[in-house]
């Protein structure tokens, strides 16, 4: 009777002691849990500053939208090394660049679907509500930007650094990742764009920055032409690195030519 008594007593304490540890390990990984879903949902926790596909919805008119991430102020190097492959020399002289002010940057290109619905037409070449929306010049834009901003909007375009800088992604080499997964080209493109978010992002969620169409900034190339950026589907893969700079009139509509929207905070 006495060992029996000994032997309970062994038990149960053998068992209080597994539960207490139990108990205490799911404390712990409940804590952990939600400790790290505390994180993934607050971007600016993020060490690069970005939110990493936590996007933010934008009206542009009442009934459009537009998916819009946020762009953490930071710094980097703008242009290319003179090691780089397929650089123009004249255009892409490398400088340190300080991007003072966060910003919203769009998601994606904007879409013939997003413009029709602001505008009341559809310029495009090549036809479909998903697709970029081309052949707006820089001055149609700035009609675009009036319309969306008539209620007291702050949406714009992109200077040429928040364009580079959104598209380096943090990187540092010719493209923000592997440029077969990221581009559309003359190589693969069949001569014709191609609807949004077919190709994998970059590494802050942004799309299509590299190929595609080609997207306005709001600075001056020359006294008479705007800077394009990105690359596009009827070009060489090598001109939609990050780096590339091209530029046109700004009252030239292009095929390959469309934008995408910046918003201030």
């Amino acid at each position: 009777m006495v060992l029996l008594k000994a032997w309970a007593v062994i038990a149960r304490a053998f068992f209080i002691r597994n539960f207490n540890m139990r108990l205490t390990r799911s404390i712990l990984l409940t804590a952990l849990f939600s400790f790290s879903t505390l994180v993934s949902i607050t971007p600016e926790r993020l060490s690069n500053g970005t939110s990493f596909g936590n996007v933010q919805v934008f009206d542009l008119i009442e009934g459009m939208k537009v998916n819009m991430i946020w762009v953490e102020p930071g710094q980097f190097v703008m242009g290319s090394p003179e090691s780089e492959v397929g650089r123009t020399p004249e255009r892409e002289q490398q400088r340190t660049v300080k991007i003072e002010k966060g910003y919203w940057l769009a998601e994606t290109e904007l879409t013939q679907e997003q413009w029709q619905a602001v505008m009341g037409s559809n310029p495009s070449n090549n036809v479909g509500e998903n697709l970029p929306v081309d052949q707006v010049s820089y001055y149609d834009i700035q009609e675009f930007l009036k319309k969306v901003n008539a209620g007291g909007g702050k949406f714009r375009l992109p200077t040429e650094a928040e364009w580079e800088y959104a598209c380096r992604a943090g990187t540092t080499g010719p493209y923000a990742g592997d440029k077969d997964e990221m581009t559309w080209h003359s190589g693969n493109s069949e001569r014709k764009s191609h609807p949004i978010k077919q190709k994998k992002p970059n590494p802050w969620g942004f799309y299509d920055m590299h190929g595609n169409l080609l997207e306005w900034c709001s600075d001056k190339f020359t006294e008479t032409r705007f800077v394009q950026r990105g690359g596009q589907f009827s070009g060489r893969q090598r001109h939609s690195r990050s780096a590339d700079r091209q530029s046109s009139e700004p009252d030239k509509r292009m095929f390959f030519v469309g934008f995408r929207l910046v918003k201030d905070k």
